[in-house]
């Protein structure tokens, strides 16, 4: 009797958020090529959280703003927000939705380097650029401390490292990789080799709304559900294609 109580309560609490809430607002900030500033037709993840809402009664609304004011959206003005990763500190205000896609971060090397690697061991003779900012998991980044690296101000400016031979390899997430080799000659590409099937590290990116925000579970459901929907139907893989597609083609 609880139960069915509870489940009346939740459909009916349901259909009174889809009938009362015709947008919801979606802050983040510009993440190329995942979010474009463009909006929600461009950039390949905002494509993705776009569609996994079509099947619900709310209409998303994309504010586009800098990270440190779309985390005060979410904290302070009741907007949801996407591209986000977890830590202790997120994970005590906020909730997170199922992943929305996992980035993959893997090495692009001269290929004059001759760069090859099994074991981190033997990463040891290589000048390797990591980002300032970014983990590449508790194996990689334990190890770190005896390789020979650069942080980066930029993924952009470590290929041009790559390519005046400052740097010999550098860790990068795989569609940014090929996002950002678009920018450069056929002729640098041709300097260069991404190891895209050698995965060092899979970090998962979210969708995310504040636990004081009273709506915040039913519209993560909202999205989990749509998502799901997305990735049986097969448009989530048409999207991420189309993405790989096209960056191959330029």
């Amino acid at each position: 009797m609880i139960k069915f109580i509870s489940l009346f309560l939740l459909i009916l609490f349901s259909i009174r958020v889809n009938a009362e809430t015709n947008t919801i607002k979606i802050s983040s900030g510009v993440a190329p090529p995942y979010i474009m500033e463009e909006g929600s037709s461009t950039g390949f993840i905002s494509k993705i959280v776009h569609k996994s809402l079509d099947h619900s009664n709310n209409k998303p609304q994309f504010i586009f703003t800098n990270w440190t004011k779309a985390q005060q959206a979410v904290d302070l003005e009741h907007h949801l927000s996407y591209w986000w990763q977890k830590n202790n500190e997120r994970e005590k205000k906020w909730l997170f939705s199922q992943p929305i896609y996992k980035a993959e971060f893997v090495f692009l090397a001269r290929k004059t380097v001759r760069f090859y690697w099994t074991r981190y061991d033997q990463l040891r003779p290589y000048k390797i650029g990591l980002s300032r900012i970014q983990s590449y998991g508790p194996q990689f980044d334990s190890y770190v401390q005896y390789l020979n690296t650069e942080q980066l101000v930029s993924d952009y400016t470590g290929i041009k490292a790559l390519l005046n031979s400052e740097l010999d390899v550098i860790l990068i997430e795989k569609a940014l990789a090929k996002y950002l080799l678009g920018y450069f000659s056929q002729k640098d590409n041709e300097q260069l080799e991404l190891l895209d099937e050698q995965v060092i590290y899979t970090e998962p990116y979210y969708l995310v709304c504040a636990k004081s925000f009273v709506q915040c579970n039913y519209l993560i459901e909202v999205f989990n559900v749509g998502l799901n929907e997305v990735k049986s139907s097969g448009s989530y893989q048409a999207i991420v294609e189309e993405f790989f597609e096209g960056i191959n083609e330029n």
